[in-house]
């Protein structure tokens, strides 16, 4: 079973990722720049 960390946040699918995270980043940046943000510095374990 694939997770996906970003931020010292460990998750189960990168859709539960981005669901949780979002929150904490849309005063900062747009929904475009937040999924570009996730696809460069996400880290998928195994």
């Amino acid at each position: 079973m694939s997770t996906f960390k970003l931020d010292g946040a460990k998750f189960s699918s990168i859709d539960d990722l981005k669901n949780s995270l979002w929150p904490l980043y849309e005063d900062k940046m747009s929904k475009e720049e937040f999924d570009k943000y996730v696809d460069s510095n996400v880290i998928k374990g195994e």
